[in-house]
């Protein structure tokens, strides 16, 4: 190995490229960076740093290209270890991947229409996910389910995956009092996408729920930044009688104090890469619901930190957990303690130094 490594930065680098950083500098790896920013933080750890002047845009595929070839006129690609990018993608880099694959998208949508416009407007994106990521030297990707999407939809060698769990921006949480209704059980969700971070699954799950109870034993609070104006959301929640039930609400510049008035977070996408809303919900004693396709089911044990509901039905396996919650609400206090230690383990400092040791195994003894 040359033990020289090129890392692109980004802004969502900012999370954990100083404990990286900081891994290569022990090891005695060498660092170039390229960067699109002037005063970059990180400018005085690298022995290079080259300015970027071809903007990528993770929608526009033909940024991509122009971005290559800039980087191969500054640089010989081959004199590197790796050249470390993230959520950028390009052929010859060791990228790291926080989203499912586009023909992973594809495969789960249910919409026939939908997909075909989705095959025709990311013709070129798809391909190259199936036919260049294969020849990255590693990938790294932040669960077990992306490994396995990755390898099965890109052609790329699960030998060369890293898994690495993503840390959470609320690591240091504050100890809000709790704001829960004692008569009321309360579910919560985040949906910023309605539809993919599965917000009608809630919906449906509580259409099953309410026959057997009222408003004043149920609640569901779900944060939904633009439901005002989305009018198909106000009418099924009319049409199938829900509208008591369910308390639709704006961006929360503190999400913290929404999870003090839960008594459960539920994350029922339809598909999550990892899904952070799990471990932000187990740091605040929450306990949590997962599908079986977020990714942070990883770090669940069903009945021991937390709950998995089976995908396949979301409705109505959703609905048996969460009952199986509200009848079991008042002896969680292990459970709840079991998730805050795991989710705990999952810092940005641990995500970095998963992907340098899956870099560089020899040093991790």
């Amino acid at each position: 190995m040359k033990k020289k490594i090129g890392i692109i930065e980004s802004g969502f680098m900012s999370n954990y490229l100083s404990d990286f950083i900081n891994c290569c500098e022990q090891k005695g790896i060498e660092i170039d960076l390229f960067t699109y920013y002037r005063n970059s933080n990180y400018a005085k750890y690298a022995k290079n740093v080259y300015r970027l002047k071809e903007v990528y845009l993770p929608k526009k595929f033909k940024s991509k290209q122009p971005l290559e070839n800039e980087i191969k006129k500054l640089v010989d690609i081959n004199s590197y270890d790796y050249i470390l990018t993230d959520c950028m993608g390009l052929s010859f880099t060791c990228n790291i991947f926080h989203n499912i694959s586009l023909t992973q998208r594809m495969a789960i949508t249910p919409n026939f229409l939908y997909r075909k416009l989705l095959q025709l407007c990311h013709k070129k994106q798809i391909e190259h996910e199936k036919y260049y990521y294969r020849n990255c030297p590693k990938t790294v990707v932040v669960s077990n389910y992306l490994k396995q999407d990755y390898a099965k939809n890109c052609g790329i060698n699960p030998d060369s995956i890293i898994v690495a769990y993503p840390g959470t921006n609320n690591e240091h949480l504050l100890n809000y009092p709790s704001q829960k209704n004692k008569n009321i059980f309360t579910i919560g969700a985040v949906t910023c996408g309605f539809v993919t971070k599965g917000g009608y699954n809630v919906l449906n799950a509580l259409r099953i729920l309410k026959k057997k109870y009222s408003p004043a034993q149920l609640r569901v609070r779900i944060i939904n930044p633009n439901h005002q104006k989305q009018k198909i959301l106000h009418f099924y929640l009319k049409i199938f009688n829900l509208t008591k039930y369910v308390d639709l609400i704006p961006y929360q510049k503190d999400i913290n104090k929404f999870y003090k008035t839960l008594d459960c977070l539920v994350c029922a996408s339809n598909y999550e890469a990892f899904g952070r809303v799990v471990t932000e919900g187990m740091l605040c004693n929450v306990p949590v619901i997962a599908g079986s396709n977020v990714g942070a089911a990883d770090i669940i044990k069903d009945g021991e930190n937390g709950f998995i509901f089976e995908a396949k039905d979301p409705a109505k396996n959703l609905a048996q957990k969460i009952e199986e919650v509200m009848q079991n609400k008042d002896n969680l206090g292990e459970l709840i303690k079991n998730a805050r230690q795991v989710a705990a383990q999952l810092s940005w400092k641990n995500f970095a130094q998963s992907i340098f040791y899956g870099l560089y195994p020899e040093f991790k003894n």
